[in-house]
């Protein structure tokens, strides 16, 4: 290229000066070097990546793995129903009844049975596979507890059986609906009445508590023992919150002698509900 410009110097009629022909060179180098500069960027125009729209690409790699993580219709199934991966989960598991571990649940347990002296017979509403007879099997083998379960789920009344050996005397029943021949010592509800079974949507949740303990009074001659989710912390956890003043209000109205016991946690109290009534009286 520099040779050809030298040339064209050469073929000039009007001879410059040297300082001219320097000038002259320096400015045709200069518009030589931008014009193949120029010719580059134009053949490495077609190489220049998009700019990329970063939230767009962000998407789109979110949408790959939710489409790599997608589950599968057996992950599903096992979400949906955990007995379908583990047989054991109804007959064994403390989750499948409502408790994190079995653990809270022995705790749970030992917390109402102060409340139930030596030998006095039980009837639990809302019993699930009967656990608590086995804590007093396992807990309290030298004592003698008369207990019978009343579920309403058959499932987990077929769980019992099959964990239980038909050991435990548990009955799938609507507590609304017993044998008036049936009384225990003491009625228990151990967290029944924090969830809804019924299916009446045009009964409220304060009469269907109200109803239940009514009913647990009929079938005790010494007293009803309730354990219910407070709602003293306020918070959203799919349960039925009560408060305890206004529980214990209700029973001491209706029933008289009563006392309340919030001091297992800030979640949960025991109402105890003494039976003053004879046989007599009716």
């Amino acid at each position: 290229m520099l040779n050809k410009i030298k040339k064209m110097f050469m073929k000039k009629e009007k001879m410059q000066t040297p300082e001219e022909i320097q000038k002259d060179f320096e400015e045709l180098e200069e518009q030589s070097i931008a014009r193949e500069e120029a010719a580059l960027a134009a053949k490495d125009i077609d190489d220049v990546p998009e700019p990329i729209d970063t939230e767009e690409a962000v998407a789109d790699v979110m949408v790959d793995e939710a489409e790599m993580m997608e589950p599968t219709d057996e992950e599903l199934e096992e979400l949906s129903d955990p007995n379908a991966n583990d047989p054991d989960y109804l007959e064994y598991s403390a989750e499948a009844v409502g408790y994190e571990n079995r653990q809270i649940q022995w705790d749970t347990y030992r917390a109402i049975l102060n409340y139930i002296g030596e030998e006095e017979s039980i009837l639990d509403f809302g019993c699930g596979r009967g656990d608590f007879e086995r804590f007093l099997d396992t807990e309290y083998p030298d004592h003698n507890f008369d207990y019978t379960g009343i579920e309403m789920n058959q499932q987990l009344v077929d769980a019992s059986k099959k964990a239980y050996d038909n050991e435990v005397d548990i009955r799938c029943m609507d507590w609304f609906k017993l044998p008036s021949d049936l009384k225990e010592d003491w009625c228990i509800n151990i967290g029944s009445n924090n969830l809804r079974y019924d299916g009446d949507t045009k009964m409220t949740d304060e009469t269907y508590l109200h109803n239940t303990i009514d009913q647990m009074m009929a079938h005790c001659t010494n007293g009803s023992i309730v354990l219910l989710s407070s709602d003293v912390l306020g918070t959203d956890d799919g349960l039925l919150n009560w408060n305890a003043g206004t529980v214990l209000n209700w029973a001491q109205k209706k029933y008289g002698a009563c006392a309340l016991d919030h001091s297992m946690s800030n979640d949960l109290f025991v109402l105890i509900i003494y039976n003053t009534k004879t046989e007599k009286d009716g």
